[in-house]
């Protein structure tokens, strides 16, 4: 449960904040990848000496469990002796809430560990030994020589051996296999672009269908500061977004099951959806703040909770409105449900788009910020284009009056002609990276005159070695003046809005720049956090980021469009994907939603 107590929290406080270590003896700098074509992690040391590996993985990634797995919860590792001989530890520390440790318990095969409210079972394939918090094993590997240990959450779901753990490391790695098999991208980047898929699957909640935004809370923007927030929860545009992207790439299945829960949800605003919900669709997410931990790199304090459950953010629905959009073209079943809560959510921007808000950034301060009507304008267009398809095109003709509206209202009230570029909002000469979601979402084309001069005026103003930062904090209402760079990193998700807008205008070069620099940040892990300092290029904030990963397909996708032969190759298998589905479609079954 990623927005659960935490049992392993030391990288916020490295005392208290309990953990799991399996490696070498000493302390030495590692590097890690990924097992092709799969979701374990390998963490590789070297010395002149000795050469180890560890591989983590999580056993069955499906939503549909094999037969008593489906309530447990499991880490999977194995330590392995590529060459020489090593010394090397297994410590296990659990905490509870950086607060008591936990009890343990021998049992057959392993421990069993009381940690608050949860339960624990350890089993390795070397004995461990009890310690006063938790377990604690010194060995020796020589070349050739492994151990394998399974940490489960509820029952242990039996007797653990070798050639068991052997054998589900080997179902996983063939789930992982088959579900990448599935997807149907063929354009530029392609291994980038799987990860990034398999990162937005990892980050979601099998019981629900939700995900999460980040799984970390309190990684600070700020190295230091107090811009340290809890993103491990679900946030309908995080998550609408993602599913967009998956139904592009040939995953509809995990996008109907986000449908489903959405549809079901209640909300605690105004709204037909709130902001941001926890994963199991609960609607209280008061912020709690602690200043008793150590922070991560001193910076306090850690945040658990949001409080942006509570605000207007007009630009949410928007998302929303493009995922389904999205998930019909490519054919994903439709059911009446979904209409239900986007006609709500049509209704309810009709009767609120004039009404100021918190924006896309969360702003501590409303006021009418221009992405929150563009964004408004998107629900309304979205949902007219789904009716169209779906047999409710006559309940459309407000919405498209709305549209207009809308429309001659941010040309007017939007363009500073001062600034020469689209403002941060109403009567206020300020700018904002945000203003990259009108060419982006189609509100206007790209090349429009006034969205080159506002890329050019983003690049000028708010862009330090290549990324793109969100705003300038003393043109910000809410905050003080402070150097651009140093109030926060750069923002990835608008590094990654420069790039494709600079692909849907034609200007493949200096997209291919953009991304190339975000790449190069990214290892060989290909994850990408919130933000990044620009002078150092290193990561800041929550990661890995469900919206930074998103935004980075579809600015890939955005450039392949952009270059003559990567587009042929992606049409080529967006045209297969579609054939295959039709030549797999049964008798009397409706096809994506259109009747």
């Amino acid at each position: 449960d990623y927005d659960g107590s935490v049992v392993f929290g030391a990288l916020l406080d490295a005392d208290r904040g309990g953990y799991w270590r399996l490696g070498p003896d000493l302390p030495t700098l590692g590097g890690q990848h990924y097992l092709e074509n799969s979701a374990a992690l390998i963490t590789g040391w070297s010395t002149e000496d000795w050469e180890l590996e560890l591989t983590d993985t999580m056993p069955w990634p499906q939503d549909n469990r094999v037969e008593g797995a489906a309530e447990s919860r499991a880490v999977l590792r194995r330590l392995r002796c590529v060459r020489g001989e090593a010394d090397c530890v297994l410590a296990l520390q659990p905490r509870d809430n950086f607060g008591g440790a936990a009890s343990c318990t021998p049992r057959d095969g392993g421990l069993s560990l009381r940690v608050g409210d949860h339960m624990l079972g350890l089993w390795t394939s070397r004995p461990v030994e009890v310690c006063s918090d938790g377990a604690h094993s010194q060995f020796r590997l020589r070349e050739g020589e492994e151990v394998w240990a399974v940490l489960a959450s509820g029952a242990m779901l039996g007797v653990w051996t070798i050639d068991r753990a052997t054998s589900v490391f080997r179902e996983t790695g063939d789930y992982w296999r088959h579900w990448l098999g599935g997807l149907t991208y063929t354009g530029p980047r392609g291994d980038r672009v799987r990860r990034s898929a398999m990162a937005v699957h990892l980050l979601s909640y099998a019981p629900a269908g939700s995900l999460v935004a980040a799984p970390t809370t309190s990684l600070p923007e700020r190295v230091g500061g107090d811009l340290n927030w809890d993103y491990r929860f679900a946030w309908v545009r995080d998550a609408s977004l993602s599913l967009a992207v998956l139904s592009l790439l040939g995953d509809t299945q995990v996008a109907r099951r986000y449908m489903d829960w959405l549809a079901g949800l209640g909300s605690s605003t105004d709204s037909p959806l709130q902001v941001v919900y926890r994963i199991n669709g609960g609607t209280d997410l008061t912020e709690r703040k602690r200043g008793d931990l150590e922070g991560y790199r001193g910076s306090l304090p850690i945040r658990f909770g949001n409080r942006a459950s509570d605000q207007r953010q007009l630009d949410s629905l928007g998302y929303l409105a493009e995922c389904a959009l999205i998930y019909l073209q490519q054919g994903g079943e439709w059911r009446d449900e979904y209409w239900e809560m986007l006609r709500r959510a049509a209704d309810y921007t009709l009767e609120n788009w004039r009404l100021p808000d918190s924006g896309i950034w969360e702003l501590p301060v409303e006021a009418h910020y221009v992405s929150g009507k563009v964004m408004s304008w998107v629900t309304l267009e979205r949902t007219v284009r789904i009716a169209e398809r779906t047999g409710h095109g006559g309940e459309t003709c407000r919405w498209r009056l709305a549209m207009e509206e809308i429309h001659s209202e941010v040309m007017e009230r939007g363009w500073s002609e001062r600034l020469r570029a689209f403002r941060q909002r109403y009567d206020e000469d300020s700018l904002d990276a945000s203003a990259l979601l009108i060419p982006v979402m189609g509100f206007l084309p790209a090349d429009h005159p006034r969205v080159l001069a506002t890329t050019e005026r983003v690049e000028e103003t708010l862009t330090i070695n290549g990324f793109v930062h969100r705003f300038l904090a003393g043109e910000t209402p809410g905050y003080t003046d402070v150097p651009l760079g140093e109030f926060e990193g750069a923002f990835l998700p608008c590094t990654f809005w420069l790039a494709t807008t600079h692909a849907m205008a034609g200007r493949a070069d200096e997209a291919e720049k953009v991304l190339a620099g975000a790449e190069a940040i990214a290892g060989d892990l290909g994850l990408f956090a919130e933000q990044v300092d620009a002078r150092s290029r290193t990561f800041l904030g929550n990661t890995p980021l469900l919206f930074s990963q998103v935004e980075y397909v579809r600015a890939v996708v955005e450039l392949a469009k952009a270059r003559p032969l990567d587009r042929a190759r992606l049409m080529g298998g967006m045209m297969g994907q579609r054939t295959s589905r039709f030549l797999t479609h049964e008798p009397g079954e409706s096809r994506g939603g259109e009747r």
